[in-house]
This record gives structure tokens, sequence and C-alpha cells, in this order.
């Protein structure tokens, strides 16, 4: 998971902090393309309710995501399918998802005391001047924000999530609190999501060229003695770190004081380094292992909990949001897709025509 929902969180943090000083339109380009007011609820999650403003921000966001992927030049056709899905549905499932989601973060932060402070906002007003001088001043930016339909409440309430979502993850790290997860849940979710802690000397041949057969073979017998070194060791554990600080190429083994921990397929580790550590036992060390990059050396270690703890945060608030009670409205259900995105791309070029100025 690598902390998806942190992503999503920030993300939508990043979009939105800056509006704090944005005009107040009434909804913005989001209602004008789909006439819906901002305040009509749209669905509730487990009793949320959730606006047209929150909700529709969401639904031009996974709006925009399909017409940066799905769109061949010729339109979206917004009957064909996505994981089983037409990309209309599609559309309309991630708003949903992210919108429970959202509703979510607000309702575990009613029920643990989570609420913003001061130091919140104060952050809040620093990244407002950040983005605001990236864009050139608060004028452009506030005119990137408008294409985006969001007008200041809005703005600042998603910019809230995501720091109520610090504050529970916080409480959730917190020996003895009420988030505060057992370890042998973090055990049990660690195994069941296969993650592994390793740690590995790379001996890197990235900068030698692939047709240099000597330089590759020199790279090989480093790695070859340093193996040689480490089974000749009374206590490999201790030696690998000794040997990984001698031939390593690894540049930010300090970053990894417990070594790397990672599930099959995630991209930290090539392919051929995770089949050699789901080989090993722990304590185990493996022989060289060739990938594209390099030669390696494998030290399987007992699961570094701590690392896997941030995930399963995300996985017990995924599955909340996942297993809320949502209702739509009538409203929701009429909502066309199709027809909403073509107003949104008009009056985006309307905005812009006018240089930025809302109507």
């Amino acid at each position: 998971m690598k902390r998806c929902i942190a992503f999503c969180l920030a993300l939508g943090a990043a979009i939105s902090l800056t509006a704090c000083g944005g005009g107040d339109t009434e909804g913005g380009l989001l209602c004008e393309a789909s006439g819906i007011r901002p305040d009509t609820v749209l669905l509730s999650v487990d009793g949320r309710d959730v606006s047209a403003q929150r909700y529709l921000y969401w639904l031009a966001y996974a709006c925009d995501y399909i017409a940066d992927y799905y769109d061949s030049g010729e339109g979206i056709q917004w009957g064909d399918t996505v994981s089983g899905q037409s990309l209309e549905d599609y559309a309309k499932d991630q708003a949903l998802q992210n919108a429970a989601l959202y509703a979510t973060v607000e309702t575990w932060a009613e029920d643990y005391g989570c609420t913003l402070t001061d130091e919140d906002r104060t952050a809040m007003d620093r990244e407002w001047a950040a983005r605001a001088a990236q864009y050139g001043g608060e004028e452009a930016y506030l005119a990137v924000l408008a294409r985006m339909g969001l007008d200041r409440a809005e703005a600042e309430a998603i910019s809230g999530d995501y720091y109520l979502y610090e504050h529970l993850y916080d409480l959730y790290c917190t020996e003895g609190s009420e988030l505060a997860p057992a370890e042998h849940d973090l055990e049990t979710f660690a195994q069941e999501q296969g993650y592994l802690t390793v740690d590995h000397i790379w001996l890197s041949t990235a900068a030698a060229d692939p047709a240099d057969a000597e330089a590759v073979a020199a790279c090989r017998a480093r790695a070859e003695e340093a193996f040689s070194k480490l089974n000749g060791s009374a206590d490999p554990a201790h030696d690998f770190a000794v040997l990984a600080a001698t031939y390593s190429d690894e540049t930010d083994r300090d970053q990894h004081p417990s070594g790397y921990t990672f599930t099959v397929g995630d991209g930290t580790l090539p392919a051929a380094c995770e089949e050699a550590a789901q080989a090993l036992e722990e304590g185990q060390f493996s022989g060289v292992v060739e990938a594209d990059d390099g030669f390696y050396l494998i030290l399987r270690k007992h699961v570094d909990l701590e690392a896997v703890a941030p995930d399963y945060f995300d996985a017990l608030l995924q599955a909340a949001a996942d297993s809320a009670d949502i209702s739509t409205t009538r409203t929701y259900a009429d909502l066309d897709v199709s027809r909403f995105y073509d107003e949104l791309i008009a009056a985006r070029a309307e905005l812009d025509a006018s240089g930025g100025e809302v109507a």
C-alpha cells in the first residue's frame, strides 16, 4: 500500500491549501457544469452528508484522469470499460470512494477528538504563501484553483482533512491510545500481506557498459569476495552491516537502519532479489544474486513492524471507508457524467478566455 491514502490526502491538501483567499462564487465551475446547487446533499457516509461541491470536486478529478489516459484524441468514449465498468461508472465510483474516504477521516476525527490546531492553520498559511509565490502571486494561483471549481470554504475543508488525518495517525502511534494497534494485529497484517524485511549489499553495474564484460566480471568478483567473507563470519548478522559499509554502492543506507521492508512486486528490490529473499529463513543470507543493475547479497531479517505500522493504519482507515453505510440521493443517480464533464470543459474554456474572472 505504501501510504497511498496519505498521498491521496496530501494531494488534496496541495491543491487546495492555497484557496484561503479565493472568490466565493455560487458553487464555482463544478456546480455551474452540473446544474446542482453546491450545498445539495448527494450522498451520506455513515450518516455524514457529502455535498455536491465536495463530490463534484472528486468527480472532476476522476474525469480529468480519464481524459489524460483514455482520450485518444477523438473524445472520451464513456461507454468503454475499465476494470469491468464503463468509464462513466468508473468515474462516479472513484469520486464516491474518495468522498467516502474523506468523510471517514472527518468522522474518525470527531470520534477520537482530533481537531485543527493553531499550528495547523499557521502551516496552511505558509503553504498558501509558498504556492502563491510559485504561481507568480495570489491572483494567478487563484485562477488555477478557479478552474477546479474550488471556493474558499471547500478548499479549506479539504486541506483541513489532511491535517486531521495526520492527527489521527499521531494518535495511532501513541502507545496506549484508543487507536494504537496491538502488536499481534500488526504481525497478522504483515503476514497476511506478505511483508519482508531484508538488508542487502549491492554492487552496481549501472554505470558500466553492458558490453564491457571485464567491468561486469570485476563487479561480480567483488560480490563473490564479500560473500566469501560473510560465509566465513562467526556473526553474519553483525558482519553483514560491516561488509555493506565497505562493499555496497547503496547511497541511502543511513535512511534504512533496520533494512528494507516491502511486499513482493512493489518495486523496492529487483525481482531476482525478491525471489532470493522469499527462499530464505530469518537470519539467513543469500549467495550472489544477479540483477539487471548489478549483484546483490540478501540478508533476511525479522519483519520490521514499525515500517509496517503506517500501512496498517491506512488499511484500517480504508477498510472503514469501504465498509461504511453509504446512501445516495436521486440527484446523484441522475447525474450524467459525460454531460457534466463536457459542460465543465466549456466552462473552463470560458474562464480562460475571460482571463480567469469567474462570472
